[in-house]
């Protein structure tokens, strides 16, 4: 072996980050070769997490993979893992205010800041697994023949918080259960499609984000289509809110694919800039969404009053057939449950 390889071999076996750095800036271009190789996690040479991630930090400003594209890997660094902590400051914050916002409101009314609270709350802990550099793997890319991190955390968070996002538009809408059913299910297909594409290591890739994005129309069609009409026959404020709300969301998502195709995809963007652009969208579609619906609480609760008075709605979604409209609020003057008949509890939509 020439003596830099095993000067490098050395001092990585050492940890030591420092002459590390130095062995990348002075060696010959052989010795960065190696050390690309000898920095994967999956190197047979000892050394720990901490110093993996220093090294990480401290190499960027050499600009290894850029020295060597087809030996490297693609990372996130100290400016990734700051966004990291803001936007999970954000998403903690966030589901604080929305709670304590929804507690001060009747019990009758809380459906929607649960809703809301709950989706920042989870990805607030995504968020706090991905800052505090878990969650993630290596994945070989075939574009650029490096090894790319993929953050798997995101897509159980998505997993979670995109169904959510849907339920809270579609208590709105007050459309059928059946239609509520198949737009969620085709939002937990697309996000699972997504990351089948994302640890993907062939150009099959493509077709999991083919059907991914398949998946996104149909939830589009069932927004914008299906749930409108829906939320139109239900009139009011709501209605307008529900449209303003389907239309931003709709239009929001469609960031989701082509960040996915510019890094997990193709390769094209480094990770910091995919951090930056999911935590970008990720604060658009779950804070601000959050906020915009505490701001039309009294819409929704004045609206919810109304219905109540007219006897609509249903008490319990256990009680609710598959064309039943999803809960709009408990009947105020009907008659007792039949489920309480048997002395069996009944959920009702609070």
């Amino acid at each position: 072996m020439p003596g830099d390889l095993l000067r490098f071999r050395r001092l990585m076996q050492s940890c030591s980050s420092s002459a590390v750095m130095e062995a990348f800036k002075q060696d010959a271009p052989a010795a960065r070769t190696e050390g690309c190789a000898l920095l994967h996690p999956s190197s047979s040479i000892g050394y720990s997490r901490s110093a993996h991630q220093e090294l990480i930090v401290q190499l960027g400003s050499v600009n290894v993979m850029t020295q060597v594209p087809s030996s490297g890997f693609v990372s996130t660094t100290r400016a990734g893992w700051i966004v990291y902590w803001v936007t999970f400051g954000l998403m903690a914050a966030s589901a604080v205010c929305f709670l304590g916002i929804t507690l001060l409101k009747p019990q009758r009314h809380r459906k929607h800041g649960y809703c809301t609270a709950l989706i920042v709350s989870v990805a607030g802990f995504a968020y706090y697994a991905m800052a505090s550099q878990g969650g993630s793997t290596y994945i070989h890319q075939i574009h650029g023949d490096n090894q790319r991190q993929i953050y798997w955390a995101r897509y159980v968070d998505w997993v979670f918080t995109t169904p959510l996002l849907l339920l809270d538009l579609l208590l709105m809408a007050a459309c059928p259960v059946g239609t509520a059913l198949w737009i969620i299910g085709a939002d937990i297909f697309m996000i699972v499609l997504g990351l089948a594409g994302g640890v993907n290591t062939h150009k099959f890739k493509w077709g999991y984000f083919a059907m991914s994005c398949f998946c996104e129309v149909a939830i589009n069609i069932g927004l914008l289509f299906v749930a409108m009409r829906s939320a139109m026959a239900r009139g009011g404020g709501v209605a307008k809110v529900y449209a303003g709300l389907a239309a931003y969301l709709s239009i929001l998502w469609w960031g989701y694919p082509i960040v996915w195709g510019l890094a997990e995809g193709s390769n094209l963007i480094s990770s910091d800039a995919e951090v930056a652009a999911y935590a970008g969208l990720d604060i658009a579609a779950k804070v601000f969404f959050g906020w915009i619906v505490m701001a039309t609480y009294p819409i929704i609760s004045q609206q919810q009053e109304r219905e109540a008075k007219e006897g609509k709605g249903v008490p319990s979604l256990l009680e609710a057939s598959i064309d039943a409209p999803l809960s709009i609020t408990h009947h105020l003057n009907s008659a007792p449950s039949p489920m309480a008949t048997r002395n069996l509890p009944t959920v009702g939509m609070v």
